[in-house]
């Protein structure tokens, strides 16, 4: 097993098209489909020929979710899915992949952007004040997508 720190959207000039936030949509498709989504793509991944054209960089940046399998666990700083608690820094939300990468834009934004996803299932969220041990090795982690390969951090991710 793996673990992957998966960055969300968090800025107040974050929205789509009509007034909808890229937080509140990403926590909603979480919660409501399992589906843990990432902006920065209108092209699947696997399109090579446009990655190689057009967007290394970003392909640089998100091709870490390509190597999330089955079973890893993935840590979702400043989110929460407990109701009414919002993306004040208190909380972290871990979560498991039920199925790897895949690409399909979806249909209730107006923008062509989130495509990316993973299905994730067994969601549970944690307050950084009782995990100071997680919360404090998280600021490495400043990608989108980023794979977590310190030892002390991922034993303390495992059990939870």
């Amino acid at each position: 097993m793996e673990c992957f720190v998966w960055r969300v959207p968090l800025l107040a000039e974050d929205f789509f098209t009509g007034g909808m936030s890229k937080f509140e949509f990403v926590r909603d498709e979480l919660i409501s489909k399992k589906i843990l989504r990432q902006g920065w793509g209108f092209r699947s991944l696997n399109d090579r020929a446009y990655v190689a054209a057009y967007d290394v960089d970003r392909f640089n940046i998100l091709s870490p979710m390509l190597d999330i399998a089955v079973g890893d666990k993935i840590v979702i700083p400043k989110l929460s899915i407990r109701p009414g608690e919002t993306k004040d820094g208190k909380y972290f939300t871990v979560a498991v992949c039920t199925k790897t990468y895949d690409f399909s834009l979806p249909n209730n934004i107006s923008e062509k952007d989130f495509g990316h996803f993973i299905k994730v299932d067994k969601l549970t969220t944690y307050d950084y004040s009782a995990q100071p041990h997680i919360s404090n090795k998280l600021k490495a982690y400043q990608k989108a997508i980023n794979r977590i390969r310190d030892t002390t951090l991922i034993s303390a991710i495992v059990p939870l």
